[in-house]
């Protein structure tokens, strides 16, 4: 099987596909630029982290004009519009220094101002152009999207899971990624503490296009917890030409939920932390972005007391400000913690431990890369972009 491996990134520099991919979705790579018979480069790479010169012939431009939502499987390959037909494209599995990716070829793609398309699946969304990539709608891949990763695949990124404590019990830590996630806050402050979850570690800038990391669960009280929140996916946009975003492109988190109560009793469950951001890539010679990039953390869920819920915390805002925690809901229950965004990437500090169970902790950014010799981009973009 070919594989792809990474290159110095040429921006500014066309490239021209040059085959040998399955166009329904095989796996596809090469070792360098293609030559012709008397040794001269065929083609001249334009991406930090994949071989564009092994992707197959790029398609006909790829207009998603229709209003509402598409969908994108990135496992399957699939893409459907707001009706449910399927819509022919190009696309390859590529595999990188950080796995596999799904990567769409075209000539040239436009998504419209009344359009969303909102990418799912284990492998992170590659879109490859060689000519003009607009973004006028919204390019969704936060919430658990396209590349998000599992606990295990994250290690210490990962939020940790509050202790188990009937009498009020520890809040979940948030999913660490860009930013660094919060520890919560301690349960039973009337008894003895419960030990809260450790916030996830920040993380070293990927080799490749990489989502982020969950939150961790909150611990049992004399209810179930509220679960940790999902982590934004991964996206790597790469065009020869240019790229503009006018509309918004989201690899946010989601929000920890709150601690449960059935009704009975005093809960004192923990609540969740909140998912850390995804990734979002760029690779161009010219960025224009003065609509909104963002893959903030989302906030802890609140914990439960005194027989009632805590709220869930909010999922990374399509903003600069940070997702507030969970807040308002339980009697005794801790809040949550605010998730990271660009004045602070790494999640808030959980508040001070009430009678109940713990508040989750915020999950810390996400990542932001681009590479461009010309960038002009406007005020939302959070969390800061990384060259």
């Amino acid at each position: 099987m070919w594989r792809a491996f990474v290159l110095v990134v040429l921006t500014g520099c066309a490239f021209q596909p040059s085959g040998g991919g399955d166009p329904d979705g095989g796996a596809v790579g090469g070792d360098g630029p293609a030559s012709d018979p008397d040794g001269a480069t065929a083609c001249t790479g334009a991406a930090t982290w994949l071989d564009t010169c092994a992707l197959p012939p790029p398609t006909a431009g790829l207009s998603l004009g229709a209003s509402g939502t598409y969908t994108y499987d990135t496992d399957e390959g699939e893409l459907r519009n707001p009706g449910d037909q399927r819509v022919e494209h190009t696309s390859v599995v590529v595999t990188t220094a950080t796995g596999d990716v799904r990567v769409i070829v075209a000539a040239d793609l436009t998504l419209a101002a009344q359009s969303t398309l909102r990418a799912t699946g284990l492998l992170p969304l590659v879109i490859v152009t060689t000519g003009d990539l607009t973004i006028a709608g919204t390019l969704d891949v936060g919430r658990g999207g396209a590349g998000a990763r599992r606990a295990g695949a994250c290690g210490t990124s990962a939020g940790g899971t509050g202790a188990d404590n009937s009498g009020g019990a520890g809040g979940g830590g948030g999913g660490g990624f860009g930013g660094a996630g919060a520890t919560g806050s301690s349960g039973n402050s009337d008894g003895t503490p419960a030990d809260p979850g450790k916030g996830g570690e920040a993380a070293a800038l990927p080799d490749g296009p990489l989502g982020g990391c969950p939150g961790g669960a909150g611990g049992t009280g004399e209810d179930p917890p509220g679960s940790g929140g999902v982590g934004g996916g991964a996206l790597y946009l790469v065009s020869s030409t240019v790229v503009r975003v006018t509309g918004t492109i989201d690899a946010g988190g989601t929000g920890g939920a709150g601690g449960t109560e059935d009704g009975g009793g005093n809960a004192d469950a923990g609540g969740g932390g909140g998912g850390s951001g995804g990734m979002i890539a760029i690779d161009t010679p010219a960025l224009m972005a003065p609509g909104i990039v963002v893959a903030n953390g989302g906030g802890g869920g609140e914990g439960s007391g005194n027989g009632t819920a805590g709220n869930a915390g909010q999922p990374g805002q399509r903003a600069i400000v940070a997702a507030l925690g969970g807040t308002g809901g339980s009697v005794s229950g801790s809040d949550g913690s605010a998730g990271g965004a660009l004045a602070s990437p790494d999640g808030a500090m959980a508040s001070a431990a009430q009678p109940g169970g713990g508040g989750g902790g915020g999950g810390g950014a996400g990542i932001i890369i681009f590479r461009a010799s010309s960038i002009s981009v406007g005020a939302t973009i959070s969390p800061a972009p990384r060259p």
